[in-house]
């Protein structure tokens, strides 16, 4: 219509209308006259509406395009800001961030220059327009500061601002996580609610852009920390302190560590081509132990079965003996893992003492009392490895599982997320399972814990101790002794000290009574006790208490599980900062595990 009306009127002589118009102002009509230049005027208006909205359309696509163009979350908010400037002809922008329930504004944006001039301006809820927004998590338009309620006068007079619109930003679970603000309307024009519906538009935009940079910050976290589970789970695989297998019940073998490789004395790389079976260096007659395992794992609810012995006959003619665990790792029970232990040097010392027995009854007492503790050893053995394997087993399977359900969740990255933090998890479980054998193994070979002391306040460590502790077993523990006790010590040892010593009073004690912590100090030294009711240890049972594998007889009874290195590991810990620890158990006094310790401990040499 636009352009029709104006060809018209510059070529009048080409069309009737145009030539009614032209005599109607030479016979001087000034009502059409009139009328022509208003359709005139609306017309240019029209054009003009058109032309700006256009303009914003370009403005809206090109912001598109621009937030998903790899941006952090600082450019996609700048870009923000100044877009919505441009599209409403403001003159200046800011954009804050909810901290700890406040509205933080962050930065100005000056359209002119595109200057950024840093703020760091912080609004309680109802403070101002942007606490007014965060209060009602609802969009604000002012356009008259100087008599607005909800704007501080004092603010206003500073910024020079005479009208505003402020609308607040919310992540994708609704969460208000900030706001962006204009001042100043070219013009002095009101900002008008097409403004803020082109202005909702922005942000709808800026809101998919800022969860993507969110997601992809997530993403990149969650592939460094499986990085980081990987290296745990080598590091446990390649310990080589006991033998694990990956196979099936069937005689497959699919991967080994080196523990295992070299008491079967091939390569791993063997192994993984398929050229090593453990059915076929088991003889006949140990084939049955492992139909009987198997069959145990199939009907057993946690696919696990009893540690047994058996035999391998190697194609060198060796004779290995194995102390074996297993446990199936997939759902389909068709895999499993396996832990396995060298026992051959114990099989061939029975094997010595029984023909010793029949040729020397003279030293049948002593011989009997040997093969007693070698039965009594594997005993321990049997229990340590039936232990391991469930207690390994169960973070080992549980990552495997969530590790293979992540390629199948590719369009879930929420559910990525979560399978990825149980495998780390489970691994760290895993770790530390690891990390406590290997340190009970140093122990036991006299080699002591390393340590790394520093100045610390021990009373504080023991109460963050039994605040974390408390989370797990409920308000259980009382510590006694408010003084401070300033001194040198390795803080992290003497929490994992807490944990075993206190996990011993929870688990074994009277599940009805308190467990006391206590300090005290004694001149240079320090006092830690841990007392729980229940039933006594034995006299003669707390002379073996802290040796390696070693387990009260009540523990055993009790039916609980445990791999009896929890001690070994305390009393480690206590010497490697030239301290000691004893045991009191009475039926009258309950038991008490006492730690001395000095208070300036001396750096390990």
């Amino acid at each position: 219509m636009n352009s029709f009306l104006r060809l018209v009127l510059s070529r009048p002589e080409s069309y009737p209308l145009g030539m009614a118009i032209q005599d109607t102002w030479r016979g001087g009509n000034p009502e059409l006259e009139r009328r022509v230049r208003q359709l005139e005027a609306e017309l240019r208006q029209s054009e003009e509406r058109l032309e700006r909205r256009e303009r914003q359309v370009e403005l809206l696509t090109h912001a598109a395009r621009h937030f998903n163009s790899g941006l952090d979350d600082l450019d996609v908010i700048r870009k923000l800001v100044w877009t919505a400037m441009e599209l409403v002809d403001a003159t200046e922008g800011v954009w804050g961030r909810v901290v700890d329930g406040r509205m933080v504004i962050m930065e100005s944006l000056w359209r002119e220059g595109r200057d950024i001039e840093p703020r760091n301006v912080s609004f309680e809820p109802g403070e101002g327009v942007p606490g007014h927004v965060l209060l009602t998590g609802e969009p604000y338009i002012s356009n008259d500061a100087a008599h607005d309620e909800h704007v501080l006068q004092w603010l206003r007079e500073l910024r020079g601002f005479q009208n505003l619109i402020d609308l607040p930003l919310f992540d994708r679970s609704g969460v208000m996580v900030g706001c962006f603000e204009l001042h100043d309307k070219k013009g002095h024009q009101p900002f008008t609610e097409e403004d803020l519906r082109m202005l909702e538009s922005l942000r709808a935009l800026a809101e998919v852009a800022l969860e993507n940079v969110r997601l992809q910050d997530r993403v990149q976290a969650e592939r460094r920390s499986l990085a980081e589970s990987e290296n745990k789970f080598r590091r446990l695989f390649e310990s080589n302190l006991i033998g694990i297998v990956f196979g099936d019940i069937h005689g497959a073998l699919y991967d080994v560590n080196e523990y295992y490789a070299r008491l079967l004395g091939v390569s791993r790389e063997d192994v993984l081509a398929g050229k090593v079976r453990w059915d076929a260096i088991t003889p006949a007659e140990e084939l049955e132990k492992d139909q009987a395992a198997a069959k145990e794992m199939l009907e057993s609810p946690e696919g696990v079965c009893t540690p047994y012995e058996k035999r391998y006959i190697l194609p060198d003619g060796r004779v290995v003996w194995i102390l074996l665990g297993c446990a199936f790792i997939d759902e389909g029970r068709s895999r499993n893992v396996a832990f396995v232990l060298d026992i051959t040097q114990g099989k061939e010392s029975e094997e010595l003492f029984a023909r010793f027995l029949n040729s020397e009854q003279l030293a049948r007492e002593d011989a009997e009392t040997t093969l007693s503790q070698l039965r009594l050893e594997r005993e321990l053995r049997d229990q340590f490895v039936s232990a391991l394997s469930h207690d390994l087993r169960t973070p080992l399977t549980a990552a495997k599982m969530s590790a293979q359900l992540i390629p199948r969740q590719p369009n879930l990255p929420d559910k990525v997320y979560s399978l990825a933090a149980r495998v780390r998890q489970n691994i760290d479980r895993a770790d530390q399972m690891i990390t406590d054998l290997l340190d009970s193994n140093r122990i036991r070979a006299g080699q002591g814990l390393p340590i790394e002391v520093a100045d610390c306040e021990l009373r504080q460590v023991v109460a963050d101790a039994l605040e974390e502790l408390s989370s797990v077993h409920g308000e259980r523990f009382h510590l006694r002794g408010e003084m401070r006790m300033e001194g040198r010590w390795d803080a992290r040892a003497l929490r994992r000290l807490l944990d075993n010593l206190c996990g011993n009073a929870i688990k074994y004690g009277d599940a009805t009574r308190q467990v006391t912590v206590s300090l005290e100090q004694h001149g240079e030294e320090v006092e830690l006790a841990v007392h729980n009711w229940g039933n006594p240890i034995p006299p003669e049972e707390q002379r073996t208490l802290f040796q390696y594998l070693a387990r009260a007889r009540s523990a055993e009874v009790s039916g609980k599980k445990g791999w009896g290195i929890g001690l070994t590991l305390v009393k480690g810990v206590a010497e490697a900062h030239g301290g000691s620890i004893c045991v009191e158990s009475t039926p009258e006094k309950g038991t008490s595990f006492l730690v001395r310790l000095p208070r300036m401990t001396k750096p390990p040499a």
